[in-house]
């Protein structure tokens, strides 16, 4: 039998690391994904999580909910790593993220913004689709809602008491009706995402919170769905809600900007920095195929299919989920 050299220091380290490479290529290896996500996605995201877990041994599905601006900014402005970033309006990793920080983002899912309220809330007995404004704005009504610098359900909130301002009253509609409703939200009642607000409205703190479709149905809340025409809910409608705007803080560096309405549409990205990328593009497929559309559709979103891609190259995993396109 032929001696065997011994290994020199080098060599010992090229070995480690060539036995690592292949333990991480194993099926039974760990691989950490983690995940920045929009507070609204939680109820998808955590069936995600256990249904993949379940059936990929080594899988750990890392998941951080916030507000959307929050989580595009735990990677632009503090280099915090993650796998994907997932927010309730595409625009924030658009404005955000590409290009320096991501390279594309996919437009995948559509929700609406819904009124809702609970077994306490006053006046349930007079409010629905026509009379909220008039409701709302009673000096005995609590309301909150969520900050439109930490959250798009914030900035799309102010959007729609602005949409629903032109169609109130005669003609030439209700302009200070915008700022009657933000009298009737103490200041802490607003709060940086949706998941506290939902909170304080299940607490009883207040009586009514302008949410995602898909947040109300997920907590079981009572809801009155708004006319199109100022829910954000339908695409087809985007040249009229680009009608009104807000000023808002995407960055928090940034100095604020006048945001037009726009259709509520959900993005994801796979930051350039991502730890494990080949695995967060199997998350990421997940998530646009039929399992994803699946948990979407049950928790109250409409999965948008193929979807939309901005920018590019998109990785190969992907490019059979989506089409480039404004639409």
């Amino acid at each position: 039998m032929t001696a065997r050299a011994p290994l020199t220091p080098a060599g010992a380290l090229l070995a480690l690391l060539a036995l690592f490479a292949t333990a991480c290529q194993e099926p039974g290896g760990s691989h950490r994904v983690s995940v920045f996500y929009a507070a609204s996605l939680s109820r998808v995201m955590g069936e995600l999580e256990r249904e993949l877990e379940r059936e990929t041994p080594g899988l750990d599905l890392v998941l951080e909910p916030s507000g959307s601006m929050l989580a595009a900014r735990k990677v632009a402005e503090l280099g915090r790593p993650a796998d994907l970033v997932v927010t309730a309006d595409w625009r924030v990793i658009s404005d955000l993220l590409l290009p320096e920080h991501a390279r594309w983002v996919l437009r995948f899912a559509s929700n609406e913004i819904v009124l809702a309220y609970a077994e306490h809330s006053r006046y349930t007995d007079e409010i629905d689709a026509a009379s909220w404004p008039r409701i709302l704005t009673r000096p005995d009504v609590r309301l909150g809602r969520a900050e439109e610098n930490t959250a798009p359900l914030g900035f799309q909130t102010l959007q729609v008491w602005q949409l629903a301002a032109l169609r109130a009253g005669g003609p030439k509609g209700d302009p200070d009706l915008p700022r009657r409703l933000a009298e009737r939200c103490r200041p802490e009642h607003v709060v940086p995402d949706v998941a506290e607000l939902v909170s304080l409205l299940e607490a009883r703190a207040i009586d009514y919170a302008f949410v995602f479709r898909s947040v109300a149905e997920e907590h079981n809340l009572k809801l009155i769905r708004l006319p199109a025409a100022v829910n954000l809910g339908d695409p087809a409608l985007a040249g009229d809600y680009a009608r009104v705007s807000v000023p808002v803080r995407m960055g928090s560096e940034q100095a604020p900007r006048m945001l037009r309405a726009a259709p509520v549409i959900y993005g994801l990205t796979i930051p350039a920095s991502a730890p494990d990328p080949a695995w967060a593009e199997r998350v990421a497929a997940e998530l646009l195929g039929e399992r994803g559309r699946r948990l979407m559709g049950r928790s109250g979103f409409s999965p948008i299919t193929p979807a939309r891609l901005t920018g590019g190259p998109l990785p190969a995993r992907l490019a059979g989920l989506a089409r480039a396109g404004a639409d």
